[in-house]
């Protein structure tokens, strides 16, 4: 007869076990991570244009966009532009433009209808003023130091390299729910980012940060190909990996302002993140809750009156969370110049560990119960394969 108490143990120490092995690889991969050595800086670098897509005021877009207008790099377009022309983000961007006369900055408004996904179609308005082959798409929260243009440019002077991607880090602001998600940032995307590299993923992309030739871009469809879909950033890596070209991930991290002035848009910012997962890749979304080690290693306790030695594995997934906590508190390869106290990892986060991680799994539970997303504007459905559907089809009950 089968003991159904000893069988729910060895289930739970094998998922314990299992999450244990991925925190130790996140450690590993993490410390191989500050050892790579960073690319060369190449001396002739091709002209960019710089596209960065716009949508309503966020904390910190002003200094955001002056990051990008003080480069060291010898000839930059820098293109800024939202939907509506009367979104008043580009009334930020006019300021920053005035502030820096001596670049090439325009301002502009518009969208080209391509497909639901209307960061995009954004996109698309801006390529056509682009005037350089070299394209550097960027998010809007996203704070860059001077070299940071050099550094992702740099790998694409080997023409077997189709696109350069980047790490981010989370700067919170001092919200309490804001420090939650910088921490998911810093010690849950980072770290398995750089598990999936380890294991062989060579088509990540993070909208942070993606650098090609126009070229490549037409190669792939263009932006019509991406309008599409939820996860524009993932489709763009899987369609340049399939023109035979290799994707680079730079050791340059770049810092993404997390403003979550509340729980509500914290859940909803991060359920958007585990859906849009979920489309573009379900087999790792179903597994997610090995990444989870607290609470993994807590389904044990209950069986420890029967098995003392349970009590250890909570304890030992605590261990090895702190210690990836202090290990990634810092960027390896940034200029940014983000001030230490708005960084994620300061001292009194370790604290939140086991909060953030419950939170997690949570959210993770949450993200199998429908496939509606809230993105800046409103409420969108997404296909289960990850189309958006169109203006007229989109659910906003």
């Amino acid at each position: 007869m089968i003991d159904v108490a000893e069988t729910a143990f060895v289930l739970a120490v094998v998922l314990a076990g299992l999450s244990l092995l991925y925190t130790a690889m996140c450690f590993v991969t993490a410390v191989a991570w500050r050892r790579r050595r960073a690319d060369a800086t190449a001396t002739a670098l091709p002209p960019v244009t710089v596209l960065k897509p716009l949508c309503r005021l966020e904390p910190d877009l002003e200094a955001n966009l002056r990051s990008f207008c003080e480069q060291m790099y010898p000839t930059v377009q820098l293109l800024f532009g939202a939907r509506s022309g009367d979104d008043p983000a580009l009334e930020v961007a006019r300021r920053v433009a005035a502030a820096f006369p001596e670049r090439d900055i325009e301002v502009l408004s518009g969208e080209r209808a391509l497909g639901g996904n209307r960061k995009v179609n954004t996109l698309a308005n801006l390529l056509a003023r682009a005037r350089h082959q070299v394209l550097v798409i960027a998010d809007s929260d996203i704070r860059v130091g001077p070299t940071y243009l050099r550094d992702v440019v740099t790998p694409l002077r080997d023409a077997a390299v189709g696109l350069v991607t980047c790490t981010y880090r989370g700067a919170p602001t001092r919200c309490f729910w804001s420090r939650l998600g910088a921490l998911a940032i810093d010690e849950w995307v980072f770290p398995s980012v750089l598990v999936s590299l380890a294991l062989g993923s060579s088509d990540y992309c993070s909208g942070a940060t993606m650098a090609l030739r126009r070229e490549t871009l037409e190669a792939i469809g263009g932006f019509a190909a991406l309008a599409p879909w939820l996860a524009d950033d993932h489709e763009l890596g899987a369609r340049v990996c399939a023109l035979g070209l290799r994707t680079v991930v730079s050791r340059y991290e770049v810092t993404t302002t997390v403003h979550e002035p509340s729980f509500q848009a914290l859940f909803a910012h991060e359920l958007r993140w585990l859906r849009t997962i979920r489309t573009s890749q379900p087999l790792g979304h179903a597994f997610l809750f090995i990444t989870y080690v607290v609470p993994m290693t807590l389904l044990a306790l209950p069986f420890a009156p029967r098995h003392p030695w349970a009590l250890a594995l909570p304890l030992l997934g605590l261990a090895l969370r702190v210690a990836v906590h202090y290990l990634v508190q810092y960027p390896v390869l940034s200029d940014a110049r983000v001030p230490p106290r708005t960084l994620a990892g300061d001292r009194g986060s370790v604290w939140l560990i086991p909060l953030r991680e419950l939170l997690s799994l949570g959210v993770w539970i949450a993200s199998f119960a429908g496939l509606r997303v809230i993105w800046r504007e409103g409420a969108l459905q997404v296909r289960s394969n990850g189309t958006l559907f169109g203006d007229d089809e989109r659910t906003l009950a």
